[in-house]
């Protein structure tokens, strides 16, 4: 798959399938093999990117990086695509992203899909993911895991990311929540019914409130990512979000 340098830094992206561009954003600590499924199953109808954030997966390891960084790397991705503006994907901190952009960039994205989103971060946010990125409690199987994710460099990438995150400038970059009400393109927010201190259901009210063109989906039984805990009702309901932006817009 592509590999190459954006803003000074290697990064990766898998692409798939010929239609309307739909980039895909992975979570915190993340790659895009945790979305491999969706880039399969979605080429079929949609021409799919989907990158390693820097600092992750098989982008550049790096210990710091601008609060802006992701945004724009993001922003010489779609330069490099010659992207047309295009569906945009986020989960958990790639919903962050993806909100950030269409806030910065709102004529690059055509609608918003945010699953499990984050407006911002809170005590005990900080506090769960400290948790999650303790890499000295994992077990094999977690170990594993990242390695599958990030490769060899899996614990160092754990390490650097929770340092970034934990910087007080990141976080206000990423505090949308008094700019995400400027967003106005079609919106799809999805998520698990199971609240969590990171993902908290409040946000997804919060974020269904504010925005003008938002619909809703909460998925029974599930964590936080409804296309992680139903990937097969997530993707039916993309597509058919996707058919009705394009209608709108045909319209």
């Amino acid at each position: 798959m592509p590999a190459l340098t954006l803003n000074g830094f290697a990064h990766y992206y898998e692409e798939a399938g010929d239609g309307p561009l739909l980039v895909m954003i992975h979570g915190a600590g993340s790659s895009s093999v945790s979305l491999r499924r969706h880039v399969d199953d979605l080429a079929k109808d949609f021409r799919v990117v989907a990158p390693d954030l820097r600092g992750m997966g098989r982008s550049e390891h790096v210990a710091e990086l601008p609060p802006s960084a992701w945004v724009d790397d993001l922003a010489a991705l779609f330069d490099h695509l010659g992207a047309p503006p295009a569906l945009l994907y986020g989960v958990s901190l790639g919903s962050r992203v993806a909100l950030r952009f269409a806030i910065d960039y709102p004529e690059r994205v055509r609608a918003l899909i945010l699953d499990g989103p984050i407006i911002a971060q809170d005590s005990a946010g900080h506090s769960a993911t400290a948790q999650v990125f303790n890499v000295d409690s994992y077990s094999d199987e977690r170990k594993a895991d990242m390695r599958r994710l990030h490769g060899d460099e899996w614990e160092t990438v754990a390490r650097n990311y929770l340092a970034i995150r934990n910087r007080p400038e990141l976080q206000e970059f990423y505090n949308l929540r008094a700019s995400f009400p400027s967003v106005r393109c079609p919106v799809l927010i999805t998520r698990g019914d199971r609240d969590d201190a990171n993902h908290k259901l409040a946000y997804t009210y919060e974020l269904k409130q504010g925005l003008e063109n938002a619909q809703l989906a909460i998925t029974p039984g599930v964590g936080f990512s409804m296309a992680a805990g139903r990937p097969e009702a997530f993707q039916r309901l993309l597509r058919s979000f996707a058919a009705e932006v394009e209608a709108a817009a045909a319209s």
